[in-house]
């Protein structure tokens, strides 16, 4: 027959539900963070000849149905010119809506941008105003693409291993 530990030691149990429920605070802890997270970029760009204003939202997210930028609020000079709320996103990274207004330096353009599950990113525009031609072309440097950070994740194994090794440490003692 196999001996099963009773916990008649008062001292040995408590040890053992503390390692267990900080086992799973620490786990708690490495999920949360990536369920929430407010978008990680907001690029803003005035067309003049088109009389468009681009928003390009960049909100890394694994199902856009579920976890979304629900709002999208545009304020013109300050006064709000949109303020939908959303009920998903288009894609799972980065996408972009436009509106069509008239405006001309040095107005200014605020947008602020809400995660369905928490977090916001604000960023302002200012339309420049024209530059001055020169007789002389200027060389055109190219800007390479700026590549999103990887949102951080935590690794889906972590938590069961975590689990494991509670299961472990009732079993030895």
């Amino acid at each position: 027959m196999r001996k099963t530990s009773d916990c008649s030691d008062r001292t040995s149990c408590s040890s053992r539900i503390l390692v267990v429920l900080t086992l799973l605070v620490a786990g708690l802890f490495l999920v949360v963070p990536v369920t929430a997270h407010s978008p990680s970029d907001i690029a803003i760009n005035y067309d003049p000849v088109t009389e468009k204003l681009s928003v390009t939202v960049t909100h890394m997210v694994g199902d856009p149905a579920t976890h979304y930028v629900n709002k999208v609020q545009v304020k013109h000079n300050g006064r709000v010119i949109s303020d939908p709320d959303y009920k998903s996103q288009p894609t799972k990274d980065t996408f972009t809506y436009t509106y069509d207004l008239k405006a001309s330096p040095p107005d200014v353009f605020w947008v602020l941008t809400t995660c369905s599950r928490g977090g916001t990113l604000e960023k302002k525009y200012e339309i420049p105003y024209p530059v001055a031609a020169t007789t002389l072309p200027l060389p055109v440097a190219e800007i390479p693409a700026e590549t999103p950070a990887p949102t951080q994740q935590s690794p889906v194994g972590l938590l069961a291993l975590l689990g494991a090794a509670a299961v472990i440490m009732l079993k030895k003692g």
